[in-house]
């Protein structure tokens, strides 16, 4: 397979005509991108099989944080974080329960997909046997690459999301599962979800962080300090703990590569234990804006503590599922902070420029959901790339830019993933 197309390898930089040539996947190996090449395309070879002269050739995105069970909950605002759970999100999680795993689990694959993004950390709902039924579903019947977990909860919500872990801590001889099962696969991983502190008892925490210990390869997702009446309902239910950091800490949830989503109202001493333990925050801007959590600062998180941050929709409290336009609120809500302060507190705000927004939704995501193959324009690279429509008058050293403020998915004219064309509507 040839791709032709002017090549955006590097953002910093206007992308060069040239063609890419794809090698299909194998067994358990993924489709790679075999050679780059600039120039016009040699004779000897066969023409494109898509793409052309006037296109753009792109990587396709990635997604730190995604609900997948709350697809169809975006727009439901006027609420805090707490009260939107409990009026809006549990609800429709429970849906899960009785039948509806597949069909929204389909809905969320061909919204990514639509959007190009190709690459999720992935949050499914408490229910063992729904929980198994969509990851299996986005492993066999999707082109993503992803990771996902079973959330697991034992409080603070119905009985219908927190009745199987409350099994699992009272010690019933079968509980469910605690992660999906699914055949070993570089595109496929399995991930430890406790939903946040306030719906986890020590005890589930402790199973969690148990979990773990026989599965290094595992993933551990969860939430982390996004709301102040949040964190004082954590301090409340764990009164001998520290803070917030340490409740996860203690239970031997952070490891290397945890993703901790939000992370919003961090003291000092949680960000420097989050950098030992090599975590990584998530930013999730648009939905820090919905819900009027709070403004992440970048700045302070990434270049004064040294955390790792990846960037996610958080889809639904995120009504945006693009990754560009995610990309774009990270900007502005940095923006926005700067604006808010003055002297040398407004100075030292970190505000993204369009070509690390969009080094952010691509290679750096996926390194940091440890797919370092991934979301990139280089040989040897996994063969997930999208072909867009650009104006002409785009092609000039604020490309990405344009792109990240101007995004459609009327912009993408072909989407390869996994060495294979896909239409969404084919999910």
């Amino acid at each position: 397979m040839i791709v032709q197309g002017r090549l955006l390898i590097d953002p910093d930089h206007p992308p060069e005509l040239g063609w890419i040539e794809i090698s299909p996947a194998e067994g358990d190996a993924p489709a790679m991108i075999k050679k780059i090449a600039f120039g016009e395309i040699p004779d000897d070879l066969a023409p494109p099989t898509f793409g052309g002269r006037d296109r753009l050739i792109c990587p396709a995105f990635a997604d730190a944080h995604f609900h997948v069970p709350q697809i169809d909950s975006a727009g439901c605002d006027g609420m805090p974080l707490l009260e939107w759970l409990d009026t809006v999100i549990f609800p429709a999680e429970a849906w899960w329960g009785k039948g509806g795993a597949i069909p929204s689990t389909r809905t969320a694959a061909r919204r990514l997909v639509n959007q190009g993004t190709s690459l999720v950390a992935a949050y499914l709902t408490a229910h063992a046997q729904a929980a198994q039924e969509s990851a299996s579903f986005l492993a066999a019947s999707t082109p993503l690459r992803f990771i996902a977990g079973r959330v697991a909860m034992d409080r603070c919500a119905p009985e219908s999301l927190t009745g199987e872990d409350i099994a699992r801590v009272s010690g019933t001889p079968t509980p469910s599962p605690i992660m999906p099962n699914l055949s070993k696969s570089p595109r496929h991983r399995v991930s430890v979800n406790p939903r946040f502190a306030i719906s986890c008892t020590p005890e589930l925490l402790a199973e969690c962080g148990w979990a773990l210990r026989d599965r290094p390869e595992v993933i551990v997702q969860t939430h982390l300090a996004e709301t102040l009446p949040e964190c004082a309902r954590v301090r409340e239910l764990f009164p001998n703990t520290p803070h917030y950091t340490a409740v996860y800490d203690e239970a031997g949830l952070l490891k290397p590569g945890a993703l901790l989503a939000h992370a919003i109202h961090l003291s000092d001493e949680e960000l420097t234990i989050i950098r030992a333990r090599e975590s990584i925050a998530v930013h999730c801007p648009s939905a820090n804006l919905f819900l009027e959590a709070g403004l992440f600062d970048l700045g302070r998180t990434a270049d004064e503590f040294g955390v790792s941050v990846a960037l996610g929709t958080d889809v639904a409290a995120g009504v945006e599922i693009a990754m560009p336009r995610v990309a774009r609120a990270m900007i502005e809500v940095a923006k926005a902070l700067r604006m808010t302060r003055t002297g040398a507190a407004a100075a030292r705000i970190k505000v993204p420029t369009p070509v690390e927004a969009w080094d952010m939704i691509t290679r750096r995501n996926a390194n940091l959901l440890g797919a370092p193959t991934c979301c990139r324009l280089e040989v040897g690279a996994e063969a997930d790339l999208l072909v867009l429509r650009a104006p002409e008058g785009w092609f000039d050293e604020h490309l990405v830019g344009r792109i990240i403020y101007n995004w459609s998915s009327d912009l993408i004219e072909t989407r390869v993933m996994n060495g294979q064309l896909v239409e969404p509507s084919s999910i």
